[in-house]
């Protein structure tokens, strides 16, 4: 998912969206929460947590809600050397921008990363972080072309015009959200207007802002026929992919964090 090089800019935040219940990978999941599900003996979240660590974010953001006691003690357990950890509790799932509006306290820095827990990537960060600053974008998502996931329509200047399955514009791409992005603090600030504590979806959110002419929501396209790895984890069949993956490529695991 990141690079190894760390990110020069001093105080940037993660967060990491976990709070699902996981319900297409059962029944593995009525016992674990699906961040803690094990991926080549370790918990999906360790891999994440492995790659993060490497580029000295200043604070870390994890939320749960399914098993939640789960979750809480293995981050609280876990030793990765951030400077701080956050665990944050949903009683009720507050959805992806619900989520991130919940943890907003602990995301204002020059900019803020978000990435969904049961992504499995080694899509480097730091050009995409080059590129959101140099063009002060309000967020920039990271895509790439995945038929089975293309829903994002992008314009050939790179920003994002819409979200859903439909034909494109004249000269623009359907492309798909990788579960990465990168976001600017000022979109807290946007998000600060809606109710607290009330679940609403981050898609959502980007198509009323879309709607309002805000033309800052861009695209940072990732050439996934390059030496990158990407894998959504939503069903036991993406499980067993992966293991066979790491098997086949002598070198993935490292590039995983697996090792």
């Amino acid at each position: 998912m990141f690079s190894a090089k760390p990110i020069l800019l001093p105080g940037w935040r993660v967060m990491i969206l976990a709070a699902g219940f996981g319900t297409r990978l059962k029944p593995l999941t009525e016992r674990l929460p699906k961040p803690l599900v094990p991926i080549a003996g370790l918990p999906m979240l360790a891999l994440s947590l492995n790659r993060l660590r490497k580029l000295k974010p200043r604070i870390l953001v994890v939320n749960g809600h399914h098993l939640s006691a789960q979750l809480a003690a293995f981050l609280e357990q876990s030793v990765y050397g951030f400077q701080q950890t956050e665990y944050l509790y949903e009683p009720l799932i507050l959805d992806t921008g619900g989520a991130i509006r919940n943890a907003s306290r602990y995301l204002r820095g020059p900019f803020f990363v978000t990435t969904n827990a049961d992504i499995v990537s080694d899509i480097p960060l730091l050009e995409a972080v080059a590129q959101h600053l140099k063009r002060r974008s309000l967020v920039t998502m990271l895509l790439h072309d995945r038929e089975r996931y293309n829903q994002v329509e992008v314009d050939s200047g790179g920003r994002i015009r819409g979200f859903g399955r439909f034909r494109a514009a004249s000269g623009n791409r359907i492309l798909a959200y990788t579960g990465i992005q990168i976001c600017s603090p000022l979109l807290l600030d946007l998000m600060a207007r809606e109710k607290s504590g009330c679940p609403f979806s981050l898609i959502t959110f980007y198509r009323r802002l879309l709607a309002a002419g805000r033309d800052d929501i861009v695209s940072h396209v990732v050439d996934m026929q390059n030496e990158y790895y990407w894998r959504d984890v939503g069903t036991p069949d993406d499980l067993v992919a992966i293991e066979h993956d790491l098997v086949q490529n002598a070198g993935l695991a490292a590039r995983l964090g697996v090792v």
